[in-house]
């Protein structure tokens, strides 16, 4: 009995063209951009790997469904998820997908039958920012449709995922306070089964614990601006030295910088410095002016696709996993 032959894959054709993944999609892909000298690189490849683009035809009257990418988002009353599904639908858009948006009413996961009304639709992709329960992702893995995690990490086999370091980017404002001499400092994190918030403040918390920073108070705000508000009232009720604050996301900080400005006499930031994460529009209004740690939305985006774009060329799913570093921006509630 002969051993089955291993399919080749746009990553095999990369490699050996000495290109980069994506520039195999676009020779593939109707209408990539890529020049004649890189084309005939990675056909040449292609036919030594005895290479078989995934048979999809664009021209056909399948199209519309052939080219439906569900996105799934948790929260969509927070501010951050609309910034999320803007920079995702115009990525999608360019490459001539359509978008069929998913909410979930539990918020971290989403469950098998959500998806079962959407199967007939023939989706070929799904970008989900809430955790998929096994039942979803064996469905879609039955209908041969790709998952990716968008800013999470499931460890799940069947799927790939494209994060910005939630970790990481806490740690840099434990890094931070510890620069300025804090000694009292406050966290405020989400909801606790929360992936993002586990990240986040686990980044902060566990740095600050190795930089032997003791006096720490931590409050729940659940994600919103009322609960990072009331947050804030607690932190301060508890500890009046506190001298900086660490808000797991902008809309609590926000909640946060309104009380002390409001309800208390500190200055920000020469009495009390507060930090937030993401990076939504709203941190930029002269209103706030908010330091936070700035996600790269759209490359994040850009990668996802290019994950849709790569499986639709090969005959089998690659499941990869990419990690981006956010960055700090350093704005008027930080010194």
């Amino acid at each position: 009995m002969t051993k089955k032959e291993k399919l080749s894959t746009s990553q095999d054709v990369a490699k050996l063209a000495g290109v980069s993944q994506s520039a195999v999609s676009r020779c593939f892909n109707k209408g990539g951009s890529i020049s004649n000298r890189l084309r005939l690189r990675v056909l040449e490849a292609a036919k030594k790997l005895k290479y078989k683009p995934r048979a999809i035809n664009f021209e056909s009257n399948d199209i519309q469904n052939s080219k439906l990418v569900g996105v799934i988002l948790p929260y969509i009353t927070n501010r951050y998820y609309p910034e999320v599904l803007t920079e995702l639908h115009e990525i999608l858009r360019q490459n001539d997908f359509r978008v069929l948006l998913i909410t979930t009413d539990d918020g971290e996961t989403v469950n098998d039958k959500l998806i079962q009304p959407y199967l007939k639709d023939k989706l070929i992709a799904i970008i989900s920012a809430a955790k998929p329960t096994d039942a979803f992702v064996n469905s879609c893995n039955n209908q041969n449709i790709q998952i990716i995690a968008f800013n999470r990490n499931w460890n799940i086999p069947t799927t790939s995922s494209v994060s910005c370091d939630q970790k990481n980017g806490g740690e840099t404002i434990a890094q931070y306070f510890y620069k300025q001499k804090h000694q009292h400092i406050a966290c405020i994190n989400g909801y606790k089964n929360s992936f993002i918030s586990q990240q986040r403040t686990g980044g902060f918390l566990n740095k600050l614990k190795l930089l032997k920073i003791q006096n720490i108070v931590t409050e729940q705000g659940f994600f919103t601006y009322e609960g990072g508000r009331d947050a804030a009232q607690k932190i301060l009720k508890k500890n009046k030295k506190i001298t900086a604050i660490f808000c797991a996301n902008d809309i609590m900080a926000f909640g946060c910088i309104d009380y002390i400005k409001y309800k208390t006499s500190l200055n920000i930031p020469k009495q009390i410095e507060i930090i937030g994460f993401d990076d939504v529009s709203a941190a930029e209004w002269q209103t706030y002016s908010l330091s936070t740690i700035r996600q790269p939305l759209r490359q994040m985006a850009k990668l996802s696709i290019q994950l849709i774009l790569d499986n639709i060329n090969d005959n089998q799913f690659e499941n990869t996993h990419h990690l981006i570093q956010g960055k700090f921006i350093q704005r008027l509630t930080s010194r």
